[in-house]
């Protein structure tokens, strides 16, 4: 029995409306790196193409003989299944389908996010169910829009069977529908951010489904990492339809790195998922039709660079933001953050540095400096030094016995410098120190998720006790 529902008719979108929540959205301002086999390789980058965004890729869609296929009578939208196979692929089919239109309602009604655009070939956001690993989601680009001046697109996706209805679907869906909304009004954000924002504005959709315990410990793991690092270089080709759907460490890691969304969002918009969506509404972009990358400029990053210029206080830049929320990763119980060196009280001087790759932009290096032991009214000398064309800053926290911070102490250092020093006083109520450093990447240009060669960096910090 064939379980096509309802034919939606298609329809014709509105045009592209510059999101509400741009001019509402307030903002409240007034790891080394794991070898696998993904590594980038050694590759020159062209010039013009330094800054460009990912390759424009049209991955094919599955091929499904036998496919029945149900469609909302709310939304242009379908879902696809082949028929036979284990368990009751329509009865599943159905189950999405009936998330999808939850996670839609909610997206346009309640975000006040634009629906996703339909492709123009079905007159649907089709989504089709394959054989794959549970709570495993991917969205591919379908077709550009070539009218209407900014970058514009419609998308498909994938989700993997065997999902149980309830929250883990619902999350799924909301993936798959924020990912496509993206696709319409900035198709040109990097893979790393829009997997990080999709999932984090997934979360508001659906509270009740945590974000995956192993993208956050993935993430918390390997803090050196860059906030919008895919484990992986780009690609120009397209791949074939995969036999199964499988989630790529890339996928799992921006599942974690969602958090720095969540944290900002929590720490200075007015309402959940106002970041993101300020974000989206204020990085259009302009492709040439035809061109090989996307021209992702402005970026979410340059977004954010302008929105905290001295919002954190007089001369204060998006790299203390950077530096914030990596010390809030420190005080994370749940999912601890890795520190590159526990030491005790340092007796004597003594040097540290980082592992064999350093620290990539937008990642960060930890220390702790465990107080027990400490001469009443000794001090701690820290003194760091780094590689250039890196913009390293650096903070030691106070600690106290159950945990918490005490207070911070910035360390400063010059402009384009590569080294800083600071002398700790006042430890007499700390039992620990930890010494957090971040990459705000090279002093010469600004960040850019594009810049796939994103260089990580080396450290040492040299500790030693200091007499009152």
């Amino acid at each position: 029995m064939s379980i096509l529902a309802h034919e939606a008719p298609p329809v014709v979108t509105a045009p592209r409306r510059l999101f509400v929540a741009a001019l509402a959205v307030g903002l409240t301002l007034g790891m080394s790196r794991p070898a696998h086999a993904g590594d980038p390789p050694n590759v020159a980058v062209r010039p013009e193409f330094a800054r460009s965004g990912s390759f424009v890729v049209y991955p094919p869609r599955p091929t499904m003989p036998r496919a029945r296929k149900a469609c909302s009578f709310l939304h242009p939208m379908c879902v696809h299944v082949a028929k036979g196979g284990p368990g009751e692929p329509e009865r599943e089919a159905l189950a999405l389908l009936d998330a999808l239109d939850r996670a839609w309602s909610l997206a346009v009604d309640a975000l006040d996010l634009p629906p996703p655009d339909p492709s123009p070939e079905t007159g649907a956001l089709d989504v089709y169910l394959v054989p794959g690993d549970p709570f495993a989601t991917r969205v591919g680009l379908a077709e550009r829009a070539l009218t209407g001046g900014f970058d514009r697109a419609s998308a498909f996706g994938l989700v993997g069977r065997g999902v149980t209805p309830g929250c883990a679907l619902d999350a799924a869906a909301a993936r798959v529908v924020t990912r496509a909304v993206l696709f319409r009004v900035a198709p040109a954000t990097d893979e790393g951010s829009a997997l990080a924002e999709t999932t984090y504005l997934s979360s508001v959709l659906v509270p009740c489904a945590p974000v995956p315990a192993l993208g956050l410990s993935l993430f918390q793991g390997h803090p050196e990492i860059g906030l919008a690092d895919t484990l992986g270089p780009p690609t120009e080709t397209v791949d074939p339809p995969p036999l199964r759907l499988t989630a790529t460490a890339g996928e799992i890691y921006a599942s974690g790195a969602s958090s720095f969304y969540a944290w900002t969002d929590a720490s200075f918009a007015v309402s959940p998922g106002s970041l993101v969506r300020a974000v989206w509404a204020l990085s259009p972009t302009i492709t040439p039709p035809g061109a090989a990358r996307w021209n992702n400029e402005p970026d979410g990053f340059e977004v954010l660079r302008m929105s905290f210029k001295e919002a954190l206080g007089t001369k204060t830049t998006v790299d203390d933001l950077w530096l914030d929320f990596a010390v809030g990763r420190a005080f994370d119980t749940r999912f601890p953050v890795r520190f590159e060196w526990s030491v005790d009280w340092p007796t004597h001087p003594r040097s540290l540095s980082a592992s064999v790759l350093g620290v990539a932009p937008t990642g960060a290096a930890y220390i702790a400096v465990d107080c027990k032991g400490r001469p009443a009214g000794t001090r701690l000398r820290f003194e760091a030094t780094w590689e250039e064309h890196a913009r390293m800053l650096w903070t030691l926290v106070r600690v106290d016995a159950s945990g918490r911070e005490v207070s911070r102490v910035g360390v400063p250092s010059r402009e384009r410098g590569t080294d800083a020093q600071l002398t700790l006083i006042d430890l007499d109520q700390a039992a620990r120190v930890f010494i957090v450093g971040i990459n705000a990447g090279d002093p010469l240009f600004p960040f850019d998720p594009d810049d796939y060669q994103q260089e990580p960096h080396g450290w040492v910090v040299s500790l030693a006790a200091e007499a009152p």
